[in-house]
């Protein structure tokens, strides 16, 4: 009983340990763009020393300040001015607990200023250690002789250690050098996880095109491929301007899949010409939130809103003329595209077929021997799509056989007698 007691103890002991490390990586939101979670850290450590080094100013200083929830305070290291032989500088944060494993990225909110002049082999790195022993060090400058300084403004410094690790230290090390330096290199974050501000999209919508009545989609996708860098957990949502508004669209008649990456419209109305559309995504991780709204596509749709009207009814005859007038329109045909015409013709006003090479707004019939129907077709050509035809009225050609008028001439006369009462 004794023994079981020991182990829960030590269990919950396990658990409130582990628990509050997890409770101290915090979410941040940092000044020069992004979204991190701090890591988690519960030593530090620093050092200005080194052998023979006489350099007055040099400091390493705050190192507990690059895993604090003040995104703003930093660890400095300065080389300081003097001369020195085998200068060794750092400023580092680790843990006690368990390490931090291999090839998994960290992230360094790292800047650097000012101005040196040394005759000297010297460099910066961030060096990784495992229970006091360097598994991994990547370079952040390196000067050889003349040093004129290493001016780079507050950035993010990816760093991929290949080996597991407990501690991570910025250190400065000068083999051998005399001069001026002022200069200061800043650490304020350690980030276990990092996330881009803004977000930046993969694809954006692009202009469609799509007859009256038919339907296509709209794409925007965020570049959210699996990596620290990138977001996660992403909504969309479609808007159409109004006016000078952008407004939310929702799901119904036309409008599918709204708060999805692909919009899809539907039964398109002629009323949705030049419609403008796009997407604003949202993502957010604890305390930081992020949006990035896509660029414009235009909806454009191609419509025949009035196939025109011909003219008019005629009557030949076949012992005048039986050639009919040219075939003029009335009203224009409106098209929101360019507009091609195909006129047909009927013996019977119910089966039309096409007239070859009759594709003008007017036509000019051949001479005809029975009554014969006709009207124009009209369709519209915008962005490579096409339209159905649609067809004026009909005109109606009767055609007569005989149309002179017949006299019989005689030389019969008649008389009328005057009454002389």
């Amino acid at each position: 009983m004794k023994t079981n007691s020991i182990l829960r103890y030590m269990l919950i002991a396990v658990c409130l340990f582990v628990s509050g490390k997890m409770t101290s990586q915090e979410m941040v939101t940092l000044p020069n763009g992004g979204c991190g979670r701090l890591l988690d850290t519960n030593t530090s450590s620093s050092s200005d020393g080194g052998f023979l080094c006489f350099r007055l100013g040099k400091e390493a200083v705050n190192p507990n300040n690059m895993t604090d929830t003040d995104v703003n305070s930093f660890a400095s290291l300065k080389p300081g001015t003097g001369a020195g032989l085998f200068c060794s500088m750092y400023v580092g944060v680790g843990t006690s607990g368990a390490d931090f494993q291999a090839n998994k990225p960290v992230y360094i909110d790292f800047a650097s200023d000012g101005f040196n002049f040394n005759p000297s082999f010297n460099g910066g790195n961030f060096v990784f250690y495992n229970n006091g022993q360097e598994v991994y060090r990547t370079g952040i400058n390196g000067h050889f002789f003349f040093d004129f300084g290493d001016n780079q403004g507050r950035r993010i410094i990816k760093v991929i250690p290949t080996a597991a690790w407990d501690e991570v230290r910025l250190d400065f090390g000068e083999a051998i050098g005399v001069g001026f330096s002022f200069s200061q290199m800043r650490v304020y974050n350690i980030l276990s996880e990092y996330y881009l501000a803004p977000m930046t999209y993969l694809s954006q919508p692009s202009d469609k095109t799509v007859a009256a009545g038919g339907s296509t989609t709209m794409t925007a996708v965020i570049n959210n491929t699996p990596t620290d860098e990138t977001p996660d957990n992403i909504t969309y949502q479609w808007q159409v301007l109004n006016g000078s508004t952008w407004t939310n669209l929702t799901n119904g008649t036309n409008y599918s899949n709204v708060t999805s990456s692909t919009l899809t419209i539907s039964n398109v109305p002629v009323g949705f010409n030049n419609n403008q559309y796009r997407v604003v995504a949202n993502s957010s991780f604890h305390t930081c939130s992020f949006q990035a709204i896509s660029t414009v596509g235009r909806l454009f749709v191609n419509s025949v809103n009035d196939p025109g009207t011909i003219s008019a009814d005629q009557t030949v005859c076949m012992d005048i003329s039986n050639d009919p007038a040219l075939f003029n329109q009335t009203t224009a045909a409106q098209v929101s595209g360019l507009a091609e015409y195909q006129w047909q013709s009927s013996t019977d006003n119910i089966t039309f077929a096409n007239i070859t090479n009759a594709t003008s707004v007017t036509y000019d019939a051949p001479p005809v021997t029975q009554t014969t129907y006709y009207r124009r077709g009209v369709r519209s050509v915008l962005s490579g799509n096409t339209t159905g035809y649609q067809y004026t009225n009909v005109v109606k050609v009767t055609v007569k056989q005989n149309c002179l008028i017949k006299c019989i001439i005689t030389n019969r006369m008649i008389y009328t007698k005057l009454n002389s009462n």
